[in-house]
């Protein structure tokens, strides 16, 4: 009996301790957050350098419609939240499509090589992607590098589109990873159905 008890205690510590890491973003307060030290993480292990990439800031005019896009991505994240990784593929594969066919005739030339840069990034990743529907964890490796890549882009490029980056500490092996949104609610697909509500919006993106 007294083991029993033990090892009730031990998982009821862990899952405190986990929930504590996680903090949810439906208070007001989590939403006011902007980017800290959390989140300068490293995603130099899957190769694509997007931690290194340095990008131009739309100020003015939006450059280009990335509303396909990022529905597309929208799509990849839901799935991933739902641990449905042959959905996730699909979403990934026609992700690659609009990456492949956005129009970039109202980029100026100076952000040609941002642009071409950031999209061989997030082209590569929604092909890892696609082509892993029996791997959601490999899906959700590049799901981060995948979500900066897509960050970067709504930066260079811009968006009307009221969107939030989202933060979860557990990611990424603990690193820590974002993603874009673009509702209030938390819905992770980095953590799935397990903890599905962990993390918190770090800034609203206009």
């Amino acid at each position: 009996m007294k083991k029993i008890k033990l090892n009730t205690a031990i998982v009821l510590i862990t899952a405190s301790l986990a929930l504590s890491r996680c903090g949810n973003s439906n208070s007001k307060s989590n939403s006011e957050h902007q980017n800290t030290d959390e989140t300068a993480h490293n995603h130099g292990d899957h190769g694509h350098g997007s931690e290194n990439r340095k990008v131009s800031e739309n100020k003015g005019n939006i450059k280009g419609d990335l509303s396909q896009i990022l529905e597309n991505y929208f799509s990849l994240s839901s799935a991933l939240a739902e641990d449905n990784a042959s959905k996730a593929a699909d979403s990934a594969d026609k992700l690659t499509g609009s990456l492949k066919g956005f129009d970039k005739s109202k980029l100026e030339e100076s952000d040609n090589k941002e642009f071409t840069e950031i999209t061989e990034s997030a082209t590569e990743n929604a092909e890892h992607i696609g082509q892993n529907k029996g791997n959601i964890h490999h899906q959700r490796e590049h799901m981060v590098s995948l979500s900066e890549d897509i960050k970067d882009l709504i930066a260079l490029v811009g968006t009307n589109q009221k969107l939030y980056e989202d933060f979860c500490p557990m990611a990424d092996n603990e690193k820590g990873a974002i993603w874009i949104s673009k509702q209030v609610q938390i819905s992770n697909p980095y953590m799935g159905s397990s903890m599905p509500t962990c993390g918190k919006i770090n800034r609203e993106i206009n």
